[in-house]
């Protein structure tokens, strides 16, 4: 999923625990994209790994707290300049 914005951005992989099916994996991709400053989230439940565009203003925590909010828990986040 993609919303607009043009703004120097970093990529984001999450570890999330918890997810059964592809229902939770699109919930979670929902609640991260309310966050402001995400561009866009790809959340996989096979894997339990999330990867999100976001704006260098999002934090580890607004991150943590969206997919928290879907019962889910994150076990690691990484960050990832984007290279122009």
């Amino acid at each position: 999923m993609l919303k607009g914005g043009r703004n120097k951005m970093k990529k984001a992989f999450i570890d999330i625990k918890g997810m059964d099916c592809a229902s939770d994996a699109v919930e979670i991709e929902r609640s991260l994209l309310k966050v402001k400053g995400v561009r866009s989230a790809s959340v996989n439940y096979l894997v339990r790994e999330g990867f999100v565009n976001v704006n260098n203003n999002v934090n580890e925590e607004k991150l943590k707290a969206a997919v928290k909010k879907t019962g889910h828990d994150v076990t690691n986040i990484r960050f990832e300049q984007e290279k122009r």
